[in-house]
């Protein structure tokens, strides 16, 4: 029951905020980046009514639930999600007027791919199929339910496979379909090989991981072995999106925060955690991010200097001395610690020339460096 003065904002901060600390302090980091990964293939926007009440439900027994299981039993929870189904429509999708919302988006996005294949009649007998799916009243509950009175009678052919009348049944068919079909094999593999190796994966690697996809009928571990066993040394630098900015910077520094503070400067960033519009998800290629670089600046200095509410971390600690009192040695202590590599000389000398017009004292001096190069190219990218 929701109570008067009841703040809706409240279940969704907190699985915002439970989100990132499992992200930055999880021993199980392959499993937090999967779940990142299904959470934009099957992105709900968060602010639309009810959704702020739905989500949590969907992150729980869909996309953490399955996230290293099998692609059919994910796309299948998905398409019984109240969350998912509030966000795109179909509990406006009735016999007499249909909506195509979730049926174009179920093959678009989450299944076969733009160029999957199929046709808009396909999308149109799709819609006719999920007609009825929907969720209860009382709808804070997060209960699907199929509507057999909504539902469109009759037949259906949904990419030559005919469809006998069977209510529920009848999109349920579907799904199982498109889930190990041999076109969203290719487009799952693909999304996968570019969050790992690169914004252009080659194809030999996303062919053979697409062949393992279906010769496993989706067994998501089996796939992301063949991707990172013989994909990364195809790996390719990659621009870190604001999320991996963010956790990495607080990595490197063993930073303690409760996570609440990071909200505000991953909004400015733009990748706040459930709030991309559009059912695509928040972009995965570099170039799509290389244009927020004022917010990391600003993020990489109050970070730096312990500005951010209970977040603190100990930077004379981590080097286990204070300043030495030499600008070059306290560049190269601290870019061996942030970056794990060296500054090329043109840019070691400017900033050792940098933080020596700043007349710092020595606390300072620390400050600026680390944050430099946090806020550097070079950090922006993995």
């Amino acid at each position: 029951q929701l109570f008067d003065g009841y703040d809706r904002e409240h279940p969704i901060n907190e699985l915002r905020q439970a989100t990132f600390l499992r992200q930055l302090y999880s021993k199980r980091q392959l499993y937090e980046v999967m779940v990142d990964f299904w959470s934009d293939h099957f992105n709900i926007f968060i602010e639309k009514e009810p959704i702020f009440y739905l989500k949590t439900v969907d992150d729980r027994d869909v996309i953490r639930k399955h996230a290293l299981g099998n692609f059919r039993d994910l796309v299948w929870a998905s398409a019984h999600s109240p969350a998912m189904l509030t966000y795109l429509d179909n509990q406006a999708n009735v016999k007499g007027t249909p909506n195509e919302n979730y049926a174009r988006e179920l093959m678009e996005l989450h299944t076969l791919g733009v160029d999957g294949g199929y046709s808009q009649d396909d999308v149109m007998q799709l819609a006719r199929c999920l007609t009825g799916w929907s969720v209860k009243e009382h709808f804070w509950l997060g209960d699907f339910v199929f509507k057999e009175d909504q539902h469109e009678p009759g037949e259906k052919n949904v990419l030559g496979l005919a469809i006998q009348e069977s209510g529920q049944r009848e999109a349920e068919q579907v799904i199982e379909h498109l889930a190990l079909h041999p076109s969203t094999a290719k487009f799952i593999c693909t999304k996968l090989a570019r969050r790992f190796i690169a914004d252009e994966p080659p194809q030999e690697i996303i062919e053979k991981a697409a062949q393992t996809f279906l010769a496993t009928k989706g067994d998501i571990k089996s796939v992301l072995r063949v991707i990172l066993l013989d994909g990364l040394a195809f790996a390719q630098p990659k621009y870190k999106r604001p999320l991996n900015f963010v956790l990495s910077a607080l990595r490197m520094l063993n930073v303690e925060t409760d996570g609440v503070a990071m909200h505000n400067p991953l909004m400015q960033m733009g990748q706040m955690y459930f709030n991309w519009t559009t059912p695509d998800g928040y972009p995965d290629r570099s170039d799509a991010w290389q244009g927020s670089l004022m917010p990391r600046w600003q993020f990489a200095f109050e970070l730096i200097r312990n500005e951010l509410p209970k977040t603190k971390h100990n930077l004379n600690a981590l080097l286990d001395v204070s300043s030495t009192g030499s600008l070059h040695t306290d560049v190269d202590s601290l870019t061996s610690l942030l970056l794990g590599t060296s500054l090329d000389r043109l840019t070691r000398d400017g900033m050792i020339d940098t933080v020596h017009s700043a007349g710092a004292t020595e606390e300072e001096t620390l400050q600026i460096i680390a944050a430099s190069l946090i806020a550097s190219p070079a950090f922006q990218w993995r």
